[in-house]
């Protein structure tokens, strides 16, 4: 199903402005077709199992963490509070999805890449998206699972009552709690009754507790943020979610809280007006039927705006790349594709 675990074959990180630095890896043939896998969250990083969907032998693998998280992330632990504070306010400051999108760029052009194709998973359906359509004489073709395009519909969908809530009312139940627990803490008015509670004012509390400077406020808005996405993540379960898993469930928290928050480009859509920019590239999308984090009907809706577009909806599957349908099928896609 999956190829075998390998390792980079090179690293390093590109050195970008405002003391950002991108980490990177590659693997795979030096003479393959490039590919750049993106990951999600946003702020996720990438695993080691994101190198295992590509036939080593037939492409040359491009994986990297965007700014803000994982290996991109400046550590911080040797850093007193303050210190951590002024970086966090530094990274923020310069983050945004146009400056994302240019680091990727950043990143081809200093690996000698001319034109690559583009893999990309959840929010990294965005940023594929988003950097096709500014460059889109860079990108050969697109492979997209489970499409997810910021809008104020799939963020409400995530975070307030009218979505996925409906589909796992236990767990919501639990998010919602920790919700109210978090607000207390803060002294935050809610200014909403239940039921009409919207995604912005969560999001709101979330970022604020993400802020705090208090470290206990930090952990347990992480926790919450990290249960929740891993609650609806899969059709094999969820697990609970392990503290020793705070620092990525941080970055996602805070990451995602910034960008649905504040991003000129998200807020406005750019993404669907933009769309006719790249509506003749070749593209797949390989979606979960039974997706609660990012419904099939955005997958769909973008595979009618795309005029070489092959969509398939995978019935035995969530959002999870791990879901073992849905991971045969993007093994499959990538395997059948001729340059």
């Amino acid at each position: 199903m999956l190829y075998p675990f390998a390792k980079p074959q090179e690293s390093g990180h590109l050195e970008r402005a405002h003391g950002q630095r991108i980490y990177w890896e590659a693997l795979g043939s030096p003479e393959g077709e490039p590919i750049v896998m993106l990951h999600g969250g946003p702020g996720a990083g990438c695993s080691a199992m994101s190198r295992r969907f590509f036939d080593l032998n037939k492409y040359r693998v491009i994986l990297w963490d965007q700014r803000g998280c994982a290996r991109s992330a400046t550590p911080v632990d040797s850093m007193s509070p303050l210190e951590v504070m002024r970086e966090r306010e530094q990274m923020l400051k310069h983050l945004s999805f146009e400056n994302m999108v240019e680091d990727m760029d950043a990143l081809r052009a200093h690996l000698g890449i001319e034109r690559w194709s583009v893999f990309g998973g959840s929010w990294g359906t965005t940023l594929a998206l988003g950097y096709a359509q500014a460059f889109p004489d860079r990108v050969k073709r697109m492979l997209l699972r489970g499409v997810f395009t910021s809008s104020k519909e799939e963020i409400d969908w995530l975070y307030s009552e009218v979505g996925a809530a409906q589909m796992f009312p236990i767990e919501w139940v639990r998010f919602y709690t920790d919700f109210l627990s978090l607000a207390s803490a803060l002294r935050h008015q809610i200014k909403a009754s239940p039921g009409e509670l919207e995604s912005r004012e969560i999001l709101g509390v979330f970022e604020k507790a993400f802020l705090s400077e208090d470290p206990q406020l930090q952990t347990r808005a992480a926790l919450a943020w990290g249960q929740w996405e891993q609650s609806i993540m899969s059709l094999q379960g969820a697990a609970e979610v392990s503290p020793a898993d705070h620092q990525r469930n941080f970055e996602m928290g805070l990451i995602s809280c910034h960008l649905f928050l504040h991003d000129p480009v998200l807020l406005g859509r750019q993404l669907w007006s933009n769309l006719p920019l790249i509506a003749s590239m070749p593209c797949d999308i390989v979606q979960g039927q039974f997706d609660a984090v990012t419904p099939a009907k955005t997958a769909w809706v973008l595979s009618q705006k795309m005029k070489n577009c092959r969509l398939q909806l995978i019935r035995q599957a969530g959002h999870a790349s791990s879901d073992p349908e849905l991971t045969r099928a993007l093994v499959r896609v990538l395997d059948n594709w001729t340059f």
